[in-house]
C-alpha cells in the first residue's frame, strides 16, 4: 500500500491551514490555542482496542482512572494475560459486566486469530472499519476513534461522537444540536484532513 500521511505535529499544520480555508470560523479557536491541540495518543493493538471500549460512554478521568486501575492488573497488556484476569477483579476496577464481555471476546479473537490487528496497519481505513464492527462490543465510534487514535489516520470523522456535534453547535452558534448525519455533511469539506478537525473540536469540548 503506498505512503500515506499519518497524524502528527507536521500534518497537524498543514491542517490548521486546510480547516482555516475551508471554515474560518477555526482560525478564532486555532489562535486561542496558541495553534497547539493535543494528539489523541493510544497504543496500536490490543491494549489501545481495550482503552477505547472502556472510554465508550464515560468522561474522559473516569475511563483513565478505570483503564490505570486495570493496567496495574494486567501485565504486559496483552489478550492472553486479559483473559486470566478474574470478572471479580476486573469489576472492582470498575468496568461494567457488559464491557468485560465484549474485551473478553476481543481478546478470545485475537488469541484464535481471527483478528490480527497488526494486519490492520497495512487497509485502507473502510476495510478496517469494516473488519473491526464485525466484532461484539465494537461499532463505528470506536472504529474510527481506532483509525485515529492507534493508527494515526488523518481523515477519519467519528460523527456519532456527543462532543463533536456539541462542539460543531457552540462553533457555529447553532440553536439546536445538529444530527450525525449533518456534521458529517458539515465536515465533509474538512476532508482530507478531518481528524485534525476532530481533534481541534474535542479540544474545545474537553472535560477534563
Amino acid at each position: 500500500m503506498k505512503n500515506r500521511e499519518i497524524l502528527n505535529d507536521q500534518s497537524l499544520k498543514k491542517g490548521f491551514k486546510h480547516l482555516i480555508q475551508k471554515e474560518p470560523l477555526f482560525k478564532a479557536v486555532l489562535e486561542q490555542k496558541n495553534y497547539e491541540i493535543k494528539l489523541f495518543n493510544k497504543k496500536k493493538g490490543f491494549e489501545g482496542l481495550v482503552s477505547l471500549i472502556v472510554d465508550q460512554q464515560l468522561s474522559v478521568a473516569s475511563a483513565r482512572a478505570i483503564f490505570k486501575r486495570m493496567k496495574e492488573l494486567i501485565e504486559p497488556f496483552t489478550a492472553k494475560n486479559f483473559i486470566q484476569v478474574s470478572e471479580t477483579d476486573l469489576r472492582n476496577a470498575g468496568l461494567s459486566y457488559q464491557k468485560i464481555k465484549y474485551c473478553k471476546g476481543i481478546a478470545n479473537n485475537i488469541i484464535s486469530g481471527d483478528l490480527d490487528l497488526e494486519s490492520l496497519e497495512k487497509k485502507e481505513d473502510s476495510e478496517v472499519i469494516e473488519e473491526l464492527v464485525q466484532i461484539k462490543g465494537i461499532g463505528e465510534w470506536t472504529a474510527k476513534c481506532y483509525l485515529l487514535s492507534c493508527l494515526k489516520r488523518i481523515d477519519v470523522w467519528p460523527a456519532a461522537d456527543l462532543g463533536l456535534m456539541v462542539a460543531i453547535q457552540k462553533l457555529k452558534g447553532m440553536k439546536e444540536r445538529p444530527k450525525q448525519l449533518t456534521i458529517e455533511e458539515i465536515a465533509e469539506p474538512w476532508s482530507p484532513y478531518r481528524s485534525v478537525a476532530a481533534l481541534l473540536l474535542w479540544s474545545t469540548h474537553d472535560k477534563e
